[in-house]
């Protein structure tokens, strides 16, 4: 049986204090739980360590319970349900599919570059702030969960196969602790020593120590194990520095994620393909107009 929960001052302050982070990352929502955890730890609200984290973890849940804040706006992108129920008739699907009919089409504004550009992540939790940013360019976004299999890396190999020779470019993020730092340098060695793989740089692009410094991040001491074989040159090189790429507040990972890019890609042949959308998505519009007079099914 669950334990009773009860509001009291010290938990109001806490509850409060959520929705402050909140409200000051609304252009980012739903966030996870641990981008509202490492928000608390930035301004000190909290300690950083498991039993805090479990805290705030209980407390979130129960003020979505109560209606203190909205579902909306804490998500858990550990879990995924699969919709399999189908229609409930065929006027409902015609209606769905006349909604969706000729409403999808983007255009590879890539195309005409030099270089074939992917963003790598370490963090599921965090694909929708990077689909989001990389989108706009058509850069496709890889979830790692850390380190990269054999058939990972060679359906990665498989997709440079359709790139026709271009230089292939990986911008990379993941958590400042040994296996993090080391995840990349092993990705790049595999590709390029096992697999043959030219004309490669993987680049890391977050975190960095000057991240860290420059944002004043909170560390994360318990993501050093004594039992990892790359415990002992992370310490050699950083000490117990070690910091999840959670920390980093949303909008500027939004600005690294578009500046990464912007410095790999030729602006003018982007805006010309974006000029070429613009025109082929007005053709699909009255497209799409004259095919819902002829279906005219509501």
């Amino acid at each position: 049986m669950s334990r009773t929960w009860t509001w009291t001052p010290l938990q109001l302050d806490k509850l409060n204090k959520a929705k402050q982070i909140i409200q000051a990352l609304a252009e980012y929502k739903p966030l996870t739980l641990r981008q509202v955890y490492y928000q608390f730890v930035s301004r000190e609200w909290i300690e950083n360590n498991k039993s805090q984290y479990s805290m705030l973890s209980g407390l979130l849940m129960n003020a979505r319970l109560d209606g203190c804040i909205a579902w909306d706006d804490i998500t858990d992108r550990t879990r995924t349900f699969h919709d399999l129920t189908g229609f409930r008739d065929a006027r409902e699907y015609i209606k769905n599919e006349m909604y969706y009919f000729l409403s999808m089409y983007e255009r590879n504004l890539l195309q005409g570059q030099k270089n074939y550009i992917e963003v790598w992540i370490e963090k599921d939790a965090l694909s929708a702030i990077f689909t989001r940013a990389a989108r706009p360019y058509r850069v496709p976004v890889t979830i790692c969960k850390g380190y990269a299999s054999a058939s990972f890396l060679n359906n990665y190999r498989e997709r440079l196969r359709d790139q026709q020779g271009k230089n292939a470019i990986i911008l990379y993020y993941g958590d400042f602790d040994p296996s993090g730092m080391n995840i990349p340098v092993t990705i790049e060695n595999t590709l390029k020593q096992r697999m043959q793989i030219e004309n490669l740089q993987v680049k890391r692009i977050a975190l960095l120590k000057e991240d860290i410094e420059r944002y004043q991040l909170p560390h994360s001491p318990e993501a050093i194990k004594a039992g990892d074989t790359r415990t002992k040159k992370h310490l050699e090189e950083y000490g117990e520095l070690a910091v999840e790429l959670d920390a980093l507040r949303p909008d500027i990972l939004l600005q690294k994620i578009h500046a990464s890019i912007k410095q790999e890609i030729d602006m003018d042949g982007f805006n010309e393909e974006k000029r070429a959308e613009v025109a082929e998505l007005d053709m699909l519009n009255t497209l799409k107009e004259k095919v819902a007079e002829v279906v005219n099914y509501e």
